[in-house]
């Protein structure tokens, strides 16, 4: 007999809802890039092709900060919504808990276009770096605090590798201390956008190193 799901205790519809927020996030995202609206840009009226050409790269140049914020910040989305979408397939129900982490995860997610926008226009101003460092931090302790109730009895899938689960538990703690940590470096701007780039990678390699463990301490 399958089991019986509580109102509000559904892995569906918040997950439908928290896509839908991610997308419109990570949409938002390009909005915020500085469009070239110079009549210098244009061609003709004593402007040629090559001065046309020059001033548009100039300007694209220009705005290398706020590509490189738009790349990081949908980066991020990206890798918490993979990691949402991997947590709920494995989950049967989600707990009061989980709900209740819903809220402050998609409230700073639905904030994030703000932070990066500030970031990526002010990428010298420690407090810019701050506020977008703060911002993704919540997100990612919020992820690591729903992932972790997952460990609740009842809420996995029948099946699912619990050893496994509790592994990846583990890496987005130590990835989430390792965010936070690199805030202490927001006042060297904009060069502390090197090791947030670097997040991705250091999960990486923590993932390696708890797997490797685990597979020492499993009995033969």
């Amino acid at each position: 007999m399958a089991e019986r799901k509580l109102p509000g205790q559904t892995p569906e519809r918040i997950s439908f809802f928290t896509d839908a927020i991610f997308a419109i996030a990570m949409t938002l995202l390009v909005i915020e890039i500085p469009r070239p609206e110079a009549a210098a840009f244009s061609v003709g009226h004593g402007v040629s092709k090559a001065k046309a050409f020059h001033h548009l790269a100039h300007f694209l140049g220009g705005q290398w900060d706020a590509f490189y914020a738009y790349f990081l910040t949908f980066l991020i989305l990206w890798i918490v919504w993979r990691q949402h979408h991997r947590m709920f397939d494995q989950f049967s129900r989600v707990t009061p808990r989980m709900v209740g982490w819903h809220f402050p995860l998609l409230l700073f997610a639905a904030f994030l276009p703000y932070a990066s926008s500030t970031y990526g226009h002010y990428a010298d101003n420690p407090m810019a770096a701050l506020l977008y460092g703060l911002v993704v931090a919540v997100v990612l302790f919020c992820r690591t605090l729903i992932q972790a109730e997952g460990l609740q009895d009842g809420v996995l899938i029948e099946g699912a590798d619990r050893e496994d689960y509790r592994a990846e538990v583990t890496v987005s703690w130590i990835t989430s201390g390792y965010w936070v940590l690199t805030l202490a470096l927001v006042w060297w701007t904009p060069w502390v956008g090197i090791p947030w780039l670097l997040t991705s990678l250091f999960a990486t390699l923590v993932r390696s190193v708890v797997r490797r463990r685990r597979l020492r301490s499993a009995p033969a």
